[in-house]
């Protein structure tokens, strides 16, 4: 027993992001726009330790939305390259169905001051205008596997 504690010991650790991709009635994507960086994400954030992704991705969307919205298939995942000294394994980014709402579902968002300046429904030709580097072709590759009911790896 410990031979194999001493090898998962010595593997890397990454972080797992898991974000949702919710769309409106019209097709827009929402964005929440945090108030630590620039520009527009997905809904959702760091899946924490012992957490299964999608259960994350709930967790997140309802911390950052304040409601629960059920979580679908799994859309998108790809890996991150480091970019910062401490972060030297890089990341992996799950993009999960959150499902299309109504305007009624909609007046319910009620985002975290703290975290977010507000959110916004995005059209999917506009995504290149409000996200960073890269988002906008993870929320393309979101909605290209679900209209093609596949996994798009990055």
């Amino acid at each position: 027993m410990a031979m194999q504690s001493d090898y998962l010991a010595g593997l890397p650790r990454r972080r797992i992001a898991a974000c949702a991709l919710i769309r409106d009635e019209q097709g827009s994507v929402c964005l929440v726009d945090p108030t630590y960086r620039d520009g527009m994400i997905l809904p959702g954030g760091t899946v924490e330790a012992n957490e299964a992704p999608r259960d994350g991705c709930g967790r997140e969307v309802h911390e950052e939305l304040g409601v629960r919205l059920a979580i679908g298939r799994l859309l998108t995942m790809r890996w991150v390259p480091p970019t910062l000294p401490a972060d030297e394994h890089g990341s992996m980014i799950l993009v999960y169905d959150g499902g299309v709402v109504d305007a009624d579902t909609i007046r319910q968002f009620v985002v975290p001051p703290d975290e977010l300046h507000g959110l916004a429904f995005i059209a999917p030709d506009d995504l290149d205008r409000f996200t960073p580097n890269g988002s906008a072709d993870r929320i393309r590759g979101g909605l290209e596997a679900l209209a093609a009911n596949e996994l798009v790896e990055f």
